[in-house]
């Protein structure tokens, strides 16, 4: 970290008072092992353009970390979940992320992204969305990963929450965007779709305010507290009703979503003794998504989703070495709430009048209600020990043991409170013993007669739940002879959820080449099992908590119930895992630091859905259908990753500026097998036919991934300020080279003497965008100022293409995006 004291006596007693934190931005660099290791700590978390302040926008400058295209879309610009990311080519739910040692990974559903599922409840990778305020540093951990860290196929995000001040402290601020700072780029095709939009995949205004508020200090002189507050909140105005179909609904056309994350973090920092240190902090995190069926009435729908994480963390000096325990607990829901439990889509008549009596499309209906209440919750307790041994000697080699073990219980469930009814098969009658499925009142549709379902699908209320174990153990021994470094390491993995035994052997080395820490190569070859999504077992019996009622016509009972046989059954599976290889060096030139990296990884037992006749299984019988789903693991994956970083050894000074630069550059490679364990395997991607593909014949698994896969791209951080005036300016430009997205044409070619598919890919340009935060800081007296930041997203206001939509309608990113914060501390 560069020092940012000035020679001049002037400036000097100005930089006291307009005092900037110190930035530093590290460009690959590492000590040691931890050349997979990079860290960004709150100096530069506070100037970084954050937006909607959660960790995932801090990712985007790590080379080895790819987004969803699609999540930048200028068709959602109000929304604020957090994004999935992958790392190395590595699918985005198996990602494992942390907070001060605690999980809080999303595995009930993470790859469900439908709101208005009848079943289904959306999910996203990282359980809770925190806020960067409460956040102290981000470490990711990409390859050459310590046996410490299991559960996971791509990396680690480790994130460390702050500790109290040392002295009375507080910080409050609110910061705003909406639309209306905003530049839309949307296809001509679809503008008149989206002025007139009645869904979230559309969403033409929007308005987002944060508010922050913390305070911190000491207690005592050896207890400190710290508690922070955010609040995130997005408006978006959308049509309930479809106005070419409907006529003066009901409490008129328009309806608005909301979306808003709370975060409250309280921490406890207590040096207890000089050799025992004791934090203790509590996380509640929930988040709240409110959605409506569009064209129907009382069909108000939340989806909750966050929840809460604590930990209880014993630092301790031994004799011996130094020994960290965490004892944490997390609580993280998937549920849904809704204003009824039945729906009914009707059609027009005076009694059913909401919608348009010349609306003949199925789809424009006067439907009423939703889908139900829908619960889904993982709670977690887990307790781990790491013990860091002193450092001896054998002969001239010096060793360092790091042993650790974990214990972990958790529960995890799907239910449905109350019962819901869902009407079905809709036609004429011409009497009714009931009112609430059926209607005398004439509709056209039906030439004047009335109307009245004939089928009722009941989804029982009930539970699926399950309990598991896991335990595991670690050792690495970190030996240092002269020049040359290695870690050996292996953990071991244990649970009862499909009575897995993993072993995971890990090994990195570095040789420093002169002696002189200037030139050093590194290299590893590393196992990472993952995990078990809790969507396998939850999703066996669902479909069977279900059955019909029929009717001829609406003057008749129902009649006797139809039980559903259940569509999937979960057969044992393995853990899938990836197998790693890295190469890199790392070497100062000329005052700067240039480190280039090589990471291939090779995806396992990857798991995928496929119908149980695809995967040679018997039938079902009894209660489960003849030809069910079941979950396997006949995926794959392959991915080849090569950054580079450059960055300079110290701050570049201009007179009274202080500057800091990092470049970073990739280039990867991924093929995948499938896209996500949701989507159902035919017989044909099981079997991994021979394809071509832009002329050339390989394998279905080859192809390239079709998501989270630019070919190569490069980002440059620039963070300048002048400690004098209280300025400071940071921008991040990223280029992301064009890919093409493949398909299958319905076309076939011969290869050696059979007929293969032929896929074509479709080119995505390339994409242009430069992000900027404007900082201000103004000193009152003692330690309290004001500031303000405006941040600028795509200052360019560049077109890029992120996806081709239904019907060959272009998507583009969000143009240029302003965000305005002011604020005030002390």
């Amino acid at each position: 970290m560069a020092d940012t004291e000035q020679d001049d006596d002037s400036t000097a007693s100005a930089q006291v008072q307009h005092q900037l934190p110190l930035i530093q931005v590290q460009a690959g660099g590492y000590a040691g092992l931890d050349q997979g290791q990079q860290v960004y700590e709150r100096d530069l978390l506070q100037v970084l353009p954050a937006g909607s302040g959660d960790i995932s926008n801090v990712l985007k400058l790590h080379p080895n970390v790819q987004f969803d295209d699609t999540r930048s879309s200028g068709r959602t610009p109000g929304e604020i979940d957090p994004a999935n990311i992958s790392i190395n080519g590595a699918v985005y739910w198996q990602n494992l992320f942390l907070l001060d040692g605690m999980s809080f990974t999303n595995d009930l559903d993470p790859v469900q992204g439908n709101p208005l599922s009848m079943t289904d409840l959306p999910g996203r990778s990282q359980g809770l969305a925190l806020d960067l305020e409460l956040v102290d540093q981000i470490e990711v951990l990409d390859s050459n990963i310590s046996a410490q860290y299991g559960g996971f196929n791509g990396g680690v995000i480790n994130v460390t929450s702050r500790k109290p001040a040392d002295r009375l402290a507080g910080r409050i601020s609110v910061q705003h965007s909406s639309s209306d700072w905003t530049r839309y780029h949307i296809a001509e095709a679809d503008q008149l779709a989206m002025e007139n939009s009645t869904s979230a995949v559309r969403q033409p205004e929007y308005s987002k305010w944060i508010t922050r508020a913390t305070l911190e200090g000491p207690v005592t002189d050896d207890l400190g507290l710290l508690f922070s507050f955010s609040r995130k909140e997005s408006t978006i105005p959308l049509n309930l009703y479809n106005k070419g179909s409907y006529e003066s609904p009901e409490g008129g056309f328009e309806r608005d979503q909301q979306r808003r994350i709370d975060n409250f973090f309280l921490k406890a920092h207590w040096q207890a003794t000089d050799d025992l240190i004791l934090d203790a902090s509590l996380t509640h995190a929930p988040q709240r998504n409110r959605y409506f069926i569009a064209n129907g009435k009382d069909s108000g729908t939340d989806i909750l989703s966050g929840g809460y994480t604590g930990n209880l963390k014993f630092d301790w000096n031994l004799s011996a070495g130094r020994l960290v325990q965490t004892l944490g607990f997390s609580d993280l829901e998937n549920s849904r709430e809704t204003e009824t439990s039945y729906f009914r889509g009707w059609r027009w008549s005076p009694e059913k009048n909401w919608s348009s009596p010349g609306a003949v499309a199925a789809t424009h209906l006067s439907s009423e209600g939703g889908w139900g209440n829908l619960d889904s919750e993982q709670r977690r307790f887990n307790y781990q020990a790491d013990m860091l041994w002193n450092r001896w000697m054998t002969g001239v080699v010096e060793h360092q043991l790091r042993t650790g073990v974990e214990l972990g219980w958790q529960r995890a469930f799907y239910r449905r409170p109350e019962e819901l009814r869902h009407g079905l098969q809709l036609a004429a009658t011409s009497s009714c013993i009931e009112t609430e499925w059926c209607s005398l009142s004439p509709t056209p549709q039906f030439g004047g007669a009335g109307q009245a379902f004939r089928r009722l699908s009941v989804h029982e209320a009930g539970e699926i739940s399950y309990e598991t174990t896991q335990w595991s153990a670690y050792l690495e021994d970190t030996l240092s002879w002269g020049r040359l470094q290695l870690r050996p390491g292996m953990r071991y993995d244990a649970d009862n959820f499909m009575e897995q035994n993993t072993w995971s052997p890990r090994l990195a080395a570095e040789l420093d080449l002169w002696g002189d820490r200037r030139t050093r190569i590194s290299a590893g070859a590393n196992r990472y099992y993952g995990r078990n999504m809790h969507a396998y077992r939850l999703n066996e019996g669902r479909n069977a908590m279900q059955y019909t009622l029929n009717r001829a016509n609406g003057g008749q009972q129902w009649s006797a119930p139809v039980r559903t046989l259940s569509n999937t059954r979960l057969h044992e599976l393995k853990l899938p895992y990836d197998d790693e290889l890295m190469l890199a060096i790392d070497q100062q030139l000329a005052g700067w630091q240039w480190s280039l990296k090589y990471v291939q990884r090779e995806g396992k037992d990857q798991i995928v859905k496929a119908r149980n006749t695809h995967l040679g299984l018997d039938p079902g019988t009894g209660d489960l259908m003849a030809n069910y789903f079941t979950y396997s693991n006949d995926g794959s994956s392959h991915s080849e990753t090569l950054t580079l970083t450059v960055s300079p050894l110290e701050a570049i000074r201009w007179g009274n500026t202080v500057h800091h630069v990092q470049l970073a550059m990739d280039w990867s490679e991924v093929t995948r097998s499938h896209r996500d364990y949701s989507n159902t395997q035919s017989l044909t991607e099981l079997n991994d036919p021979i394809i071509r593909y832009n002329g050339q014949f390989m394998r279905y698994s080859e192809r390239p991934a079709d998501n989270f896969n630019r070919p190569w791209t490069a980002r440059l951080t620039a963070v300048s300020s002048h400690p004098a005036t209280g300025l400071s300016m940071t921008n991040f430009l990223r280029y992301r080279a064009g890919y093409r997205n493949i398909g299958a044409t319905g076309d076939v070619t011969e290869y050696e003497g059979s007929p293969v598919d032929v896929w074509e890919g479709r080119q995505y340009k390339s994409a242009i965008n430069w992000d900027m935060r404007l900082g201000w800081e103004k000193a009152l007296r003692g330690n309290s100022a004001v500031f303000a930041n405006l941040d600028i997203y795509n200052v360019l206001d560049k077109v890029n293409l992120v996806d081709i939509a239904t019907g060959d309608i272009p998507v583009y990113e969000t143009g240029r995006e302003f965000w305005l914060e002011l604020g005030y501390r002390f």
